[in-house]
């Protein structure tokens, strides 16, 4: 069942992989299922089922010109979990997958969902706010939504070159601004716009199954301050788990330490 209708006429790409726990995976900004290649290879031979979603607008899913707000990716998850039918899921979001997570946790009553792992998530709130001084001032975030809009692929590069804090290779680098490529360019500025402005910490009070929070004490992305310690103090049953050689790239940076995390937490 690769792809699930979301709403009339739009679907989503779902890679569904094994067999045993189910983990569902959600991707970054702006890339797809795929950036989780050395997750699936790990996690597959440890005996799970892994499933990688694709939002919309991203990777090989329908892409809209619409709305790209963290309400209609929640929508659009609760279809392809009721589509599949599966339980006990544990959801594990990276970054704008993570705060997609968070909504869809407090939107959908925990639907399906058993454990959350949240990936250097861009959650609950990363832009200044009245009572939330200490967030990112939004002059950081809008070059990446007015690259998109006007010379995509060199934002994509120079976003890739914030990602990780150990050294990459230049491939793996060009696969994943192809990743990057794949995606929608309205997609890519709306969702910018949605996790620029989004502001998610009356949603943590709704989460209260186990919560993994996996985060790059290196993270210029989503700093490890704004982001992964809020979390932790803002979600009932959370374990703040810091990756001290991690950038936001956690994926890259420190494959095996995620993986066993992943692995020990989902099983």
């Amino acid at each position: 069942m690769p792809r699930i209708e979301v709403e009339d006429g739009v679907e989503v790409f779902v890679r569904d992989l094994g067999e045993g726990d189910p983990i569902v995976f959600l991707h970054g900004w702006p890339l797809s299922h795929r950036m989780f290649e050395y997750q699936y290879h790990h996690l597959l031979e440890e005996g799970f089922r892994c499933i990688g979603v694709d939002h919309r607008g991203y990777g090989e899913s329908d892409k809209p010109y619409g709305s790209y707000d963290y309400n209609r990716f929640a929508d659009d998850l609760k279809s392809v979990l009721d589509e599949l039918d599966v339980e006990g899921v544990t959801l594990a979001g990276f970054s704008m997958g993570g705060g997609i997570a968070t909504r869809y946790m407090s939107r959908h009553d925990e639907a399906h969902v058993e454990k959350l792992a949240l990936l250097a998530a861009a959650s609950p709130c990363l832009t200044e706010k009245p009572d939330f001084p200490e967030g990112l001032d939004e002059a950081e975030i809008n070059p990446l939504i007015e690259g998109a809009r006007t010379d995509r692929a060199a934002m994509n590069a120079e976003f890739g070159e914030m990602l990780f804090h150990t050294e990459q290779s230049d491939e793996l680098m060009d696969w994943l601004w192809s990743l990057g490529m794949d995606a929608s360019g309205q997609a890519t500025a709306a969702s910018a716009e949605t996790f620029r402005d989004a502001d998610l910490r009356p949603s943590m009070a709704d989460i209260t199954v186990p919560t993994r929070i996996c985060h790059g004490v290196h993270d210029e992305i989503t700093p490890f301050e704004i982001t992964a310690e809020v979390l932790e103090e803002g979600i009932e049953n959370a374990e703040l788990v810091r990756f001290e050689n991690s950038g936001h790239g956690l994926t890259a940076d420190e494959t095996d330490k995620l993986n066993e995390e992943l692995a020990d937490f989902a099983g």
